[in-house]
């Protein structure tokens, strides 16, 4: 019987031992599963995320406190619709929790970023309603209509690179919309400050002229008085004052007073004119901006995303320029409320208020003068950003504004309509 050659004693030890591992192919393998787990336990954490955002927004837009809000009852009551339930501000953030419930988001992209902005929007939206600014709550209404059914619905599933980039750029697009809460806000502030300013405006008008009636009565029924302010009248010399008589002493007090009445309520209509124009200004940004970013449509499309941020990026560039210009309104203002101040502490002594009401008399005519040459320039500044935004007049700008507001009603009536479909299925 022949014996065994030593390479086939070999390969019986490996056949009786087991098959030959290589080290390096189990390193390999241990290491695609620990990578393998930390993706499963990354796109996990985003799930969790995702899922907590949702219920975070949800909740914010369910807790919104409409029968405490400071909004005006006419404003929470207005509907598109005849057939809502409740006002728009209202039905808008039931409908839209709603659709978060009943459509919660599966995908395993990471949308947090877009998120994040939606519940920054849902914190301000709640705020606005239940503050009472009304400008901010519509804004932020729109933008979460935007968002939540036209964003988080149109992300590209099957090409995760694009769906990087959609999330990205829409991300920074919902940062338009909180820019634009934002300066809404300040419009309520400063229309909040016009309606204070008007009221105080209309009760010194009433007591000025309260007072020139009390003042007309005691002329009438005071003949020494009425003599007084006769010769005041015909005979003022300040050289004269010091010999005059009690009656005439007491005449020129009233006149001095009345005077310096008439200069306050001067300057509190150019206080108002001033604020007027600030609103104007800050009415005509948040409407343009709102209109832009509404009239923009989501698209997948890199070079299309790429090109509309270009342009809202540029339309915040002209805003910033319009607030820089706008400082000379706010300089303006800040100037009428000091003279307002020197006037009401203005001394005792009937010649140093006289004076303090001539010099005030003074610095009103430069200031219409001044506020005329801003309404004009302010004017043609909001024309020049018109333009540059391929909008030729106030017609195109209220036909997009229009426009806008007709697309955010009809995507909350097909999301409702979505889900009352949804609810027939499951019957």
């Amino acid at each position: 019987m022949p014996r065994p050659t030593e390479n086939e004693t070999k390969r019986g030890k490996a056949e009786t031992t087991g098959k030959f591992t290589n080290p390096f192919s189990e390193w390999l393998a241990s290491r695609k599963e620990r990578k393998q787990d930390l993706e499963n336990q990354a796109a996990k954490k985003i799930t969790n995320e995702t899922a907590k955002n949702e219920s975070l927004i949800i909740d914010q837009l369910k807790s919104i406190d409409f029968g405490h809000s400071r909004l005006p009852k006419e404003i929470l009551e207005y509907r598109s619709n005849e057939n809502q339930s409740c006002g728009d501000l209202e039905y808008a953030s039931l409908v839209l929790a709603n659709a978060l419930i009943k459509d919660p988001q599966t995908i395993k992209m990471d949308i947090r970023e877009i998120d994040k902005r939606l519940l920054t929007l849902a914190m301000l939206f709640r705020q606005a309603v239940e503050q009472g600014d009304a400008q901010a709550a519509y804004a932020a209404k729109a933008a979460l209509a935007r968002g939540i059914r036209d964003i988080r619905t149109r992300i590209p599933q099957n090409q995760p690179e694009l769906a990087k980039q959609f999330v990205e750029k829409n991300a920074q697009y919902l940062d338009g919309w909180i820019t634009l809460v934002g300066l809404a806000q300040g419009l309520d502030r400063i229309q909040q400050n016009v309606d204070s300013q008007r009221k105080v405006l209309d009760q010194a008008v009433e007591k000025d002229e309260k007072e020139k009636v009390d003042l007309m009565h005691q002329i009438e029924n005071d003949l020494d008085l009425a003599k007084a302010f006769d010769y005041i009248n015909t005979h003022d010399a300040p050289e004269e004052r010091a010999k005059w008589p009690d009656a005439q002493r007491k005449a020129h007090v009233k006149l001095i007073d009345q005077h310096l009445r008439g200069v306050t309520l001067d300057l509190n209509k150019e206080e108002l004119t001033a604020l007027e124009q600030e609103l104007i200004v800050k009415k005509n940004q948040v409407e343009t901006l709102q209109a832009t970013l509404a009239a923009l449509p989501i698209v997948e499309d890199p070079d299309l995303m790429n090109k509309y941020q270009e342009k809202v990026d540029n339309l915040f560039k002209m805003l910033a320029e319009q607030d820089a210009e706008m400082g000379e309104v706010l300089c303006t203002v800040e100037e009428i409320e000091g003279r307002l101040d020197q006037l009401f502490h203005a001394p005792g002594s009937q010649m140093a208020r006289e004076v303090v009401a001539e010099q005030t008399r003074k610095f009103l005519e430069e200031i219409q003068k001044k506020q005329e040459d801003e309404i004009e320039v302010g004017q043609g500044r909001i024309k020049e950003v018109l333009e540059r935004l391929g909008i030729r007049s106030e017609e195109e700008q209220w036909e997009l504004i229009r426009q806008a507001e007709e697309q955010e009603q009809q995507i909350l009536q097909q999301v409702e309509e979505f889900e009352q479909e949804g609810e027939l299925l499951y019957e």
